[in-house]
């Protein structure tokens, strides 16, 4: 596993719904149609996990502090081995801005170099991963990015509505391709907040080879969507919205790619 690429790890393909576990119209009922997205995340994160490192191009697009931004581009080195650790640079926005986490570094800091002239003016920044400033610009911190960290919050979503057992409806939509790899799509409904305090709604896009999600989708709740189309609803209460493409898993990383002192970085 040490040393596993996308070339020697085939993800366990997991059995379609059985019979049994489908209506009279071979669709999944609510709670195997959870169970069964559940099983995909799990195998996807072991999956993921497994791999060394891997490239991939990030968008997203947050609601933060109750604003909308704009959508963000980025390309993401990530390492699990020996460590985990991630580098980011934007393609847009503040455009060549870079953050880099290293957990190997005995300051478990994360650094963040601005992009433009600013960037070539100012010091890197050096801030607490969890703490206010690093968050102020995202809506999870560096620790979670990454594919791996998406599996693992979808996976608590994903166990939490199992514990319910009520209150959310889960249907398996067609097949749909995304960045030229078919996925298994899925759509969760949330009947109140008290299911669901964050999410009323989540669609999401899995990988049907490596079952790794490659976009998801958010909405949020809202009072005041009376006399509202459905298309309304979701464009207001749109909360995330982020997209994995160009994800390569046979991507030959290096430690300096990891590193604050590499020079190409100048942090």
């Amino acid at each position: 596993p040490g040393n596993a690429t996308s070339a020697s790890i085939v993800s366990t393909p997991l059995p379609e719904a059985s019979a049994a576990s489908s209506n009279s119209s071979g669709r999944l009922s609510n709670a195997d149609a959870i169970k069964f997205s559940l099983l995909l995340l799990k195998d996807g994160g072991r999956f993921i996990d497994n791999i060394d490192n891997y490239r991939v191009s990030f968008e997203k697009r947050e609601r933060i502090g109750g604003d909308m931004r704009d959508v963000e581009v980025m390309d993401v080195k990530v390492r699990h081995t020996p460590t985990f650790s991630i580098y980011m640079k934007w393609k847009n926005g503040d455009t060549g801005r870079q953050v880099l986490y290293n957990d190997e570094y005995d300051d478990k800091m994360m650094v963040v170099k601005l992009g433009g002239l600013k960037g070539r003016i100012l010091p890197p920044l050096k801030l607490n991963p969890l703490g206010s400033e690093a968050k102020a610009g995202a809506r999870y911190p560096v620790t979670e990015a990454g594919v791996g960290g998406m599996i693992r919050q979808m996976i608590m979503h994903r166990e939490n509505d199992l514990r319910h057992g009520q209150g959310v409806e889960c249907v398996r939509l067609s097949n749909q391709v995304f960045d030229e790899r078919e996925c298994y799509c899925f759509k969760y409904e949330y009947s109140a907040p008290e299911f669901n305090e964050l999410y009323r709604k989540s669609v999401v896009l899995m990988d049907t080879r490596f079952h790794v999600p490659l976009k998801v989708t958010n909405y949020t709740w809202t009072d005041n969507a009376a006399g509202m189309t459905t298309e309304e609803i979701d464009e207001m209460t749109l909360i995330e919205d982020y997209a994995f493409r160009q994800l390569d898993l046979g991507a030959k990383l290096v430690a300096e790619d990891f590193s604050r002192d590499n020079p190409s970085y100048r942090m």
